[in-house]
């Protein structure tokens, strides 16, 4: 996850640490004029020109801005629900474009055909009706579907420009926060500058969100959306439900891209590396076998782990660009989830011996990468390949 914050000045720095567990391991830092991060996507990993967002391209990152926002509170049933007006952006508008961006995973949510928030969206986006009407539908439905014991919070939905005419970015966010609803009540817009200061000091209160892309009309299935009040990255019941959205990607599906994207970077790698890769392999998934959930930055770590986390930073920096960019490659930029365990399982070493007292033994991961086996006519014939020999020569013999 990205944090983007503790603005001084026209400064902004930026830190990515884990979302779960509330650790907080900075990992890419940099700093400058909040218009030039936000504009040129400065915070991306330089050397390898990967960039730390998912659910957003390159170009709409370039030029997302928050254009229209509608606020109303939501928890209080024993009230009728009061339409509240469009409120103007104002001087909010980075603190919560940076929010949005920061929540913008890579999508395992698709909108089934029975989803209320899709078509309201898509006439918003068509101009069928207008946004402060929109937003106020959507609240109202958020608001019969949230459960009397939730928290109250106050609930947002956002709009975003990205400079291309076809499309338009919508975010509807959840915040948590009772101070806040409270002035809400009472003093209106003041409400947002109270938000924005408890927001430095409470960053997991943000509790449900989602952004998707409108096209020419019509909304993209896939979603991004997540929910602190269920492990990730499922919904919980009342959240999923109003949305009307569906898992469209398994733990199954997830799992085997996580082992895939580990060993892409292990492979990538490998001259920093102070074991083979298999051994490093074995190490990473280790590392991560005590984790209820896994995300990026539990990866990254768990990789430095298997490289007897290396004392050069240029070494550490490459290490983590490496393992973000096979993350995001296997579409899991920024999910958080927890892996089947035969993910994380260390196979055993294989061993192979044949009529002709010939002994092969080697890790069984290497099975199908460096280590190939071919069944031909009753015979079986298996390949080695390597980039080098660490030992060829005889073998003791042992007098008996």
């Amino acid at each position: 996850m990205v944090w983007i914050g503790d603005a001084g000045g026209d400064r902004l720095h930026v830190h990515s640490f884990a979302r779960s567990g509330g650790r907080k391991r900075p990992i890419i830092r940099a700093a400058g004029t909040a218009d030039r991060l936000l504009a040129t996507g400065s915070w991306r990993i330089a050397s390898e020109g990967v960039s730390i967002l998912a659910f957003l391209t390159d170009a709409e990152l370039n030029a997302i801005r928050v254009t229209r926002m509608i606020l109303h509170v939501v928890g209080n049933r024993e009230q009728p629900f009061e339409p509240q007006p469009e409120v103007p952006v104002g001087d909010e508008e980075l603190f919560f474009r940076s929010r949005i961006i920061a929540e913008a995973a890579d999508g395992v949510h698709q909108f089934t055909r029975h989803s209320r928030v899709r078509p309201i969206l898509e006439q918003v986006a068509r101009g069928e009706i207008d946004f402060e009407r929109g937003g106020q539908e959507l609240a109202e439905l958020f608001r019969i579907e949230h459960p009397v014991q939730s928290t109250s919070g106050a609930f947002f939905v956002f709009e975003l420009d990205v400079a291309d005419a076809t499309a338009r970015i919508y975010a509807l966010v959840k915040y948590d926060y009772r101070e806040a609803v409270e002035l809400a009540q009472a003093q209106g817009r003041n409400v947002l500058r109270t938000i924005v200061q408890a927001f430095v000091k409470e960053k997991r209160a943000v509790q449900k969100f989602c952004i998707v892309r409108v096209r020419n009309g019509s909304a993209e299935p896939v979603v991004s959306a997540s929910d602190r009040m269920h492990e990730a990255p499922d919904l919980t019941d009342y959240f999923e439900r109003y949305l009307g959205v569906e898992r469209n990607r398994s733990t199954e599906e997830l799992s085997q891209r996580l082992g895939r994207a580990i060993r892409d970077a292990a492979e990538a790698v490998r001259a920093h590396l102070p074991v083979p890769v298999p051994t490093a392999i074995v190490r990473a998934k280790q590392a991560l076998q005590a984790r209820n959930t896994v995300t990026n930055d539990d990866v990254v770590d768990a990789l430095l782990h298997a490289a007897d986390r290396p004392a050069d930073e240029a070494t550490r920096a490459q290490i983590e660009t490496t393992a973000r960019r096979c993350l995001r490659s296997n579409g899991l930029q920024d999910v958080e989830f927890r892996p089947d365990p035969a993910t994380l399982q260390v196979r055993p070493r294989q061993v192979v011996r044949t009529a002709e007292d010939v002994r092969l033994e080697f890790p069984a991961e290497q099975l199908g990468n460096s280590v190939t086996r071919q069944d031909i006519d009753g015979r079986t014939v298996f390949t080695v390949t390597t980039n080098q020999l660490l030992e060829d020569g005889t073998v003791r013999q042992r007098i008996r």
